[in-house]
């Protein structure tokens, strides 16, 4: 009955919160007791559990990593590494917590406002949490590639999913998720990702810019652009670059206040944990080097930045390297599929990484002199989601009060820093793919200057209430946008159980009905080439292959081989498929 569907879909969300606060009570335990030896000095408890959480994402993502390598990705093994962790999470959680150095500060009303409207936005993001997975790339390889490891008792080859090879940090948290039977813990996972980056941003306001009145209006202006809300409450993986990111830089900006070593390693163990996380993060280790030259640059003696720069670099490569060895040892590349002309790659070729290079170079609206000029307001006004166009929307608010920042000579010393890291970060990223979601973790920091913008000029009378009038009006602007998202899911009865899981999944996902028909009739021992079905693999229970990046390419290299439908079908049973699945309408449409 309709009231028994409500009961268990509450029983089960209950369990999933359960689940992920057991989660951050495990990773961030563990990161307490991982940390000692760096012999920090936390200027607060929020510090400590902020760097906390980080160190223990790494350490419990690689030793899933480890399992996987050693083909031991089955339930004892899993629960053991489970158990142990809970265990050394007790042990960290009873250490004690550092006093906080930092004098508390009031909040001005637009600050408490801004809280307010913050609380409303997370609570409105949690019912499109709680509900079953319809993001893309998830359903692609998020949560795709750690259902096939799971199902295999370990790391192998998937044909013809490319995103395999990427670097899987986060991914091995959701590989939990699932052996727990639950993708919507995933989701879940990644939300409270949202949760410790906005700590991040708050512990930036309060320690780096101790003058900063609107800490909690810097964490609404993140929350608030729609490409962060909208991959907020799916099983994604930029919120961890993000955290990672934004903590790397913390630490390093902690490391130049006193140059004790153990932020700096710290600094470059996050760095590294973000290179395991996407590609997008490679510039990282880079601007880490010039940071510690920039910090040197008056010092006539060269072993100290040598050593600092050993250490940093030794911490990033410890946590940062470890997929790439692994795709370059299984693989033949360690940046697969990239740069096939150098390293080749299993599985993939030059045809196809020729295609894929066109589709990153389409992202955007044009690479030509007046594109580049045109970029920030097109970046801004232009973008759509699911689209070329950028594929996700920022807004307004950058573009219009970020330039304030040109009103005043001297910064506090964070903000110069802040600001050659967004310069370099953003034209590393208009040189490649030009996709909004990947510029997530600049927009934590910028988020931070518009907080830092409206402190300096919060006594004069005519410009603060023009700023003021901007930010409002930006941020609704991107409520427009966030409405038009949640409209567009309607999650609210999916999450209380009067929707159930098949019928949410049939309006979301229009080929869902085919999958779950394959799944019902088809034999257990079936192997199903799937073509024009949107790579959704991680809805497939049964055997199957799809080509993750051009969906036909595979066949059409059959059919140009072959000079008859029965040699296509002998080619085809020789690779030991028994069906095909594909979409009428876009396979003869």
């Amino acid at each position: 009955t309709l009231d028994n569907m409500m009961a268990s879909t509450l029983l089960l969300h209950g369990l999933t919160l359960f689940l992920v606060a057991a989660w951050y009570f495990v990773v961030t335990g563990v990161g307490r007791i991982c940390l000692l030896p760096l012999s920090l000095r936390y200027s607060s408890r929020s510090e400590d559990l902020f760097f906390a959480a980080g160190a223990g994402s790494i350490v419990l993502g690689y030793a899933v990593f480890l399992l996987g390598i050693g083909g031991a990705l089955s339930r004892p093994p899993l629960a053991l590494l489970l158990a142990a962790m809970a265990v050394a999470a007790l042990a960290g959680w009873r250490r004690p917590f550092p006093p906080s150095s930092l004098t508390p500060s009031g909040h001005s009303a637009w600050d408490r406002l801004a809280a307010f409207l913050l609380g409303l936005l997370l609570l409105s993001a949690l019912p499109m949490v709680l509900t079953p997975e319809t993001g893309k790339d998830a359903l692609i390889y998020h949560l795709a590639v750690p259902q096939r490891y799971l199902e295999q008792g370990g790391f192998h080859f998937i044909p013809g999913n490319v995103f395999a090879g990427y670097p899987l940090l986060a991914e091995m948290h959701y590989l939990l998720a699932l052996f727990l039977q639950n993708d919507i813990l995933a989701k879940a996972m990644h939300f409270a990702l949202l949760g410790a980056t906005l700590l991040g941003i708050g512990l930036f306001t309060r320690h780096m810019l101790r003058e900063d009145a609107f800490p909690a209006l810097a964490m609404l202006v993140f929350t608030s652009i729609p490409s962060v809300f909208a991959v907020a409450h799916t099983a994604y993986n930029d919120l961890f670059v993000t955290f990672f990111t934004l903590a790397a830089l913390y630490a390093y900006l902690r490391w130049t206040e006193a140059e004790e070593t153990g932020w700096l390693t710290l600094a470059g163990l996050l760095t590294g944990a973000a290179l395991a996380c996407k590609y997008t993060a490679l510039l990282l280790p880079l601007l880490g080097i010039l940071g510690i030259l920039w910090r040197f640059r008056h010092r006539k003696n060269h072993r100290r930045p040598l050593r600092a720069l050993v250490i940093f670099l030794a911490a990033a490569a410890l946590t940062g390297t470890p997929f790439y060895l692994n795709s370059w040892l299984t693989l033949g590349n360690p940046f697969y599929p990239f740069f096939h002309e150098i390293f080749g790659g299993r599985g993939w070729d030059a045809d196809q990484a020729r295609l894929y290079a066109l589709f990153i170079e389409n992202l955007g609206m044009g690479r030509g002199w007046l594109d580049w000029l045109l970029l920030p307001w097109n970046l801004s006004l232009r973008a759509e989601m699911d689209s070329l166009r950028f594929d996700g929307v920022i807004g307004p608010i950058f573009l219009l009060t970020l330039p304030f920042l040109l009103g005043k000579r001297r910064w506090q010393a964070p903000i110069p820093v802040i600001l050659a890291f967004l310069l370099a970060t953003f034209l590393f990223w208009a040189s490649s793919a030009q996709q909004i979601r990947y510029l997530i973790p600049q927009f934590a920091l910028a988020a931070v200057l518009v907080g830092a913008v409206l402190t300096c000029y919060r006594r004069q009378r005519l410009i603060f209430p023009l700023l003021m009038l901007l930010v409002g009006g930006s941020l609704a602007f991107n409520a427009w946008h966030i409405a038009g998202d949640v409209m567009k899911t309607r999650p609210l009865a999916a999450a209380l159980g009067r929707e159930s899981r098949d019928d949410y999944l049939t309006r979301r996902i229009p080929v869902y009905p085919m999958y779950r028909l394959m799944n019902e009739k088809l034999p257990q021992e079936s192997r199903v080439f799937l073509i024009y079905m949107k790579n959704f693999t991680f809805l497939c229970e049964r055997d199957c292959y799809s080509d993750a990046m051009f969906e036909a390419h595979k066949l059409q290299k059959m059919l140009r081989a072959s000079s008859s439908p029965a040699e296509v079908r002998s080619r085809l049973r020789e690779e030991g498929f028994s069906h095909l699945l594909y979409d009428a309408f876009f396979l003869l449409g």
